[in-house]
């Protein structure tokens, strides 16, 4: 059996001094099976997706971690290698070109929508388990960070308190923010928790208060060991 892994910095091991310590690498060697870690520092969850699809066929069971929903790819034109960008733009230089810096800059500055974020993030989720499902291929989902589920999922009352500052709420009216939320609940409820990992309760950061941490933030080896852990105790299939 072949395992496939996708995610962002903390499925890729950052902060480790053996990336053969991440938490893909401890999964596949208790479970006795042939892996690629296909993630990246700074990947996006559209990179996932695409890049979980492209592989789809090549592989016997999937695990994939979300990321952060601010983040995008993009393509190079000249050599088809993707450029993930983040809010800190720590990841937007490839090979020091200040272009993608400044492209990152501009997204963030005018088009970056927490909103639109969010339900293409949820989007993600529910195609890539349609798709996996639809070929026969068994996946576990789990979520790198906390991406406030919580703040999205209430019911029309709460919802305009909870995201009053995350949208261009004084040019929104009434039918529209409840458009917004049905489009959202809608999304939510198509989406199978079964096969996720403590959707809105577990997230690999959770991690953080009880396990040490690198000088960029991410878990060092016994952290890693706690999320396979988890992991595997949740994956019963």
């Amino acid at each position: 059996m072949r395992l496939y892994f996708n995610g962002c910095s903390h499925t890729f091991g950052d902060d480790l001094t053996d990336r053969n310590q991440a938490w893909p690498a401890l999964i596949s060697k208790k479970l006795n099976c042939d892996f690629v870690n296909d993630a990246v520092s700074g990947g996006s969850n559209d990179r996932i997706m695409y890049r979980t699809i492209k592989h789809a066929n090549e592989f016997d069971r999937f695990y994939i971690a979300w990321t952060y929903t601010s983040r995008f790819t993009r393509y190079r034109s000249d050599n088809n290698h993707d450029v993930n960008f983040n809010p800190n733009l720590m990841h937007s230089l490839y090979n020091n070109h200040s272009e993608f810096k400044e492209y990152g800059k501009l997204h963030y500055v005018f088009w970056n929508n927490e909103l639109y974020n969010f339900k293409l993030w949820l989007q993600n989720i529910v195609l890539l388990q349609r798709y996996l499902g639809s070929i026969n291929k068994p996946y576990v989902m789990l979520n790198a960070d906390h991406n406030h589920v919580n703040r999205w999922s209430v019911d029309w009352n709460l919802f305009n308190s909870n995201v009053q500052s995350l949208l261009c709420f004084d040019h929104m009216d009434d039918k529209t923010l409840h458009d917004e939320h049905l489009e959202i609940q809608t999304l939510l409820k198509q989406i199978d928790t079964s096969t996720y990992i403590g959707w809105d309760s577990w997230w690999i950061t959770t991690l953080h208060k009880e396990h040490s941490v690198g000088p960029t933030g991410h878990l060092l080896e016994d952290g890693h060991i706690a999320v396979a852990n988890t992991i595997l105790a949740h994956d019963t299939n």
